[in-house]
């Protein structure tokens, strides 16, 4: 496995700048793991506030038709400042991940219609995907979810799968030390 990129202002980020750690998630929109992955995720940002910030990286598996059209969507979200609720809501929704749903979330959180449409319809965000994807292979991802949590010195826990939440506590409190 290579190394994990660094954070940059083009990734999605919950939570402080500076917090002591880190988990970078390599996910698909439209994996079954990876919607019970989410909440996980969730539960340790709100159990160590200040303390963990989430980067969302898409790894859309080519065996899932919907899962690229849906990051595409959930970035051109992003682009209105809606990315993390999408993503939320397309978990939720996941047995319903199509246009239907995607024009539903954007009427639903005021995103500029035409803007939205026109984001998806060109593919805008397709390259940024597939980058990300890439690297996460790189990186040594080679199924979804897959994870790192990284702590401030930098050393990398990688965690392969739907963990549950205890597993991904535990990785955080061994690196807090």
């Amino acid at each position: 496995a290579g190394s994990v990129p660094v954070v940059t202002s083009d990734d999605y980020v919950k939570g402080a700048d500076n917090a002591e750690i880190t988990i970078i998630e390599y996910s698909d929109l439209e994996c079954p793991f990876c919607s019970r992955f989410h909440p996980v995720v969730q539960q340790a940002m709100d159990n160590y506030p200040g303390k963990v910030r989430w980067v969302y990286r898409h790894f859309p598996l080519s065996f899932h038709p919907n899962a690229e059209p849906a990051a595409l969507a959930a970035e051109c979200a992003g682009e209105q400042g809606k990315f993390w609720e999408f993503v939320d809501e397309m978990f939720e929704k996941q047995d319903s991940l199509g246009t239907t749903l995607y024009s539903t979330l954007a009427t639903k959180h005021g995103l500029n219609k035409s803007q939205f449409d026109n984001c998806v319809s060109s593919g805008k965000y397709t390259d940024k995907i597939r980058a990300q994807a890439q690297s996460g292979g790189a990186a040594g991802v080679t199924g979804t979810p897959g994870s790192f949590i990284i702590g401030s010195d930098g050393t990398a826990v990688p965690i392969k799968g739907a963990l549950p939440y205890e597993s991904v506590a535990s990785a955080i409190d061994e690196l807090l030390k």
